[in-house]
C-alpha cells in the first residue's frame, strides 16, 4: 500500500475508532483538519489549535447547550472555560446567541488553560488505537506544539475527513444527550455556520383558526398588533425546528423574557389541549398539507410529552 494512503488510512481509523468518554478527541481532530486548510507550516503551536477549540465549543454550546461529557457532575475543563466566556459575553451583550467568529473581537479565550488540556490530555492520547501508537505526527508528551507528517495530504483529503468527525462527533453527543436533530446541530454550527432561523409567520393561517383574536398563550391577554410574536413552547434550541404543534402567540415582551428557558407545566398541559383543538377544527375545515399532518402526528406520538420530558432530562 502507497505510504500516503496508509497515512490518510490510519488518521481515519483513529478518528472512527478512538474511544471517548468526552468530545474532545473529536475537536481536536476537526482543529487539525481545519488548520491544515489555511496554513502551509507542519509545526503547530497548541494555542492555535486551542483558538479553533473554543470556537466549535462556543457555537455548539451557546445555540444547542449540548452535553459534550459523560461526567454531568463535573463538566470537561474546556466546556467550563467555554461557558464562563458564554457568560460573561451575556451579561455585557445580551442573550442573543451568536456565532463566535463574529464576536471574536469581544470575548477573550483562555488559550493557555486549553492548550494545557490538549497538551497533557489530548494530544498523545488521540495516537493510540487498541495498545498501538500511530504515526500521523510528532509529538513529545508535554511539548507545547506538534508536527505533521502530511499537512498537504490531510488538506486533500479534507472534505471527507470533516464529514467523518461531525460522524463521529455527532454519534457521541447522542449517547450524551436526550434530544432530537444531532447531526443536523453539529452541521449547522460547522465551520464558522450559523443556525438560521427562518420566518414563522406562515404559520399565522393556523394558529388564526384557533386564536383568531390573537389572544397571548402565556398572559390570556390580547396582543397589541406591534407585540404580536409566535414562539416555541420547547426552546428552538432544544428542538431546532419548527412545528405547529409547538408554536403559539404570544406578546414579544413575554417571548424576549422567556428566552430559552421551559415553561411551567401547566403550560405544557395548555399546549396539549390546544393541539387537540386546533387538529379537531383544522379537520372540520378540511385543511390538508404537511403542517396539518405534522400535527395530527404530534398528537397521536404524545410529542408535547416526549419532548417535554426529554428537554427536562
Amino acid at each position: 500500500m502507497n505510504s500516503l494512503n496508509k497515512y490518510i488510512e490510519d488518521l481515519t481509523d483513529l478518528i472512527s475508532n478512538c474511544p471517548m468518554d468526552n468530545t474532545y478527541k473529536m475537536s481536536w481532530s476537526r482543529a487539525l483538519v481545519e488548520y491544515c486548510c489555511h496554513n502551509t507550516d507542519n509545526k503547530i503551536n497548541f494555542d492555535k489549535l486551542s483558538e479553533l477549540i473554543f470556537k466549535y465549543y462556543w457555537d455548539q454550546t451557546i445555540f444547542f447547550n449540548l452535553e459534550q461529557g459523560s461526567n454531568l457532575k463535573k463538566k470537561p475543563t474546556i466546556i467550563q472555560i467555554v461557558k464562563v466566556a458564554i457568560d460573561k459575553y451575556a451579561k455585557e451583550y445580551g442573550q442573543k446567541p451568536v456565532n463566535f467568529i463574529r464576536v471574536k473581537d469581544k470575548v477573550k479565550i483562555d488559550v493557555k488553560k486549553i492548550s494545557k488540556v490538549l497538551t497533557y490530555d489530548v494530544s498523545w492520547r488521540f495516537l493510540k488505537l487498541d495498545n498501538k501508537s500511530y504515526d500521523i505526527y510528532n509529538y513529545k508528551k508535554g511539548d507545547k506544539y506538534l508536527v505533521l507528517k502530511h499537512p498537504n495530504l490531510i488538506r486533500e483529503h479534507s472534505k471527507l475527513l470533516f464529514q467523518l468527525i461531525n460522524f463521529r462527533w455527532s454519534q457521541k453527543l447522542e449517547d450524551l444527550n436526550n434530544a432530537p436533530r444531532i447531526s443536523q446541530k453539529v452541521r449547522g454550527v460547522d465551520r464558522d455556520q450559523e443556525p438560521k432561523r427562518k420566518s414563522l409567520k406562515k404559520f399565522q393561517q393556523f394558529l388564526d383558526i384557533e386564536n383568531p383574536d390573537r389572544v397571548c398563550f402565556i398572559t390570556g391577554k390580547a396582543i397589541p398588533q406591534k407585540k404580536l410574536s409566535i414562539d416555541h413552547i420547547i426552546p428552538w434550541s432544544y428542538m431546532y425546528s419548527d412545528d405547529l404543534w409547538n408554536l403559539v402567540y404570544v406578546d414579544k415582551s413575554v417571548n424576549s423574557s422567556m428566552s430559552n428557558r421551559v415553561k411551567k407545566d401547566d403550560v405544557k398541559d395548555k399546549l396539549i389541549k390546544r393541539n387537540k383543538k386546533l387538529l379537531q377544527l383544522l379537520d372540520t375545515k378540511r385543511k390538508t398539507g404537511k403542517e396539518v399532518e405534522e400535527l395530527r402526528l404530534a398528537n397521536n406520538k404524545d410529542y408535547v410529552e416526549l419532548f417535554w420530558i426529554g428537554h427536562q432530562g
